[in-house]
C-alpha cells in the first residue's frame, strides 16, 4: 500500500506516520506547498525596488544591515536597476511634497478660520433687546 501512495502522489510519506491515520493526498499537498514557500524566487518584488530605493545613497554596509533587518535575501551580485529606484525616489518625493503642502494648507485655515463657524456670529456681538428681557 505504501508502494501504491509513493507512486500515486510522488512523495514518500516518513516512517514515523501511521498511514492509516495520515491521508496520502493531504501530506503530499502540503509538501508541494512547503516546496514552493521555501524555494528561492528570481524574481524582483516590490519589496526589493523599495529596499533598493531606500538604501540607495547609504554606504554598502548600511544598506547590507537594512537587508538583513527585513529578511532581504541577496545574491552573490548587487545590480540595482537605477531607473527603477529613481523611479520610487521620484514618486515618494512627489507624495512627501504633496502631503506638505495640504499640511501647510490645514494649518492656514486653521489659524485664518477661528471665530467661524456654528455658534459665532458675523456681525459682531449680539446685544439683547429691551423686548427680549421680559
Amino acid at each position: 500500500m505504501i508502494i501504491r501512495i509513493e507512486e500515486l502522489t510522488g512523495i514518500s510519506i516518513p516512517k514515523i506516520y501511521n498511514t492509516g491515520a495520515v491521508n496520502p493526498l493531504q501530506y503530499a499537498q502540503q509538501q508541494r506547498k512547503r516546496k514552493l514557500l521555501w524555494s528561492k524566487t528570481n524574481d524582483k518584488t516590490s519589496t526589493s525596488k523599495v529596499g533598493a530605493a531606500i538604501t540607495d545613497g547609504q554606504d554598502e554596509k548600511t544598506a547590507e544591515k537594512f537587508r538583513k533587518l527585513l529578511g532581504m535575501k541577496t545574491s552573490g551580485n548587487t545590480n540595482n536597476d537605477t531607473t527603477e529606484t529613481n523611479a520610487i525616489n521620484q514618486q515618494q518625493q512627489n507624495t512627501f511634497d504633496s502631503l506638505d503642502k495640504e499640511y501647510q494648507t490645514a494649518r492656514i485655515t486653521t489659524h485664518l478660520r477661528r471665530g467661524v463657524g456654528l455658534g459665532f456670529l458675523s456681525q459682531g456681538p449680539f446685544v439683547p433687546s429691551s423686548s427680549d428681557k421680559n
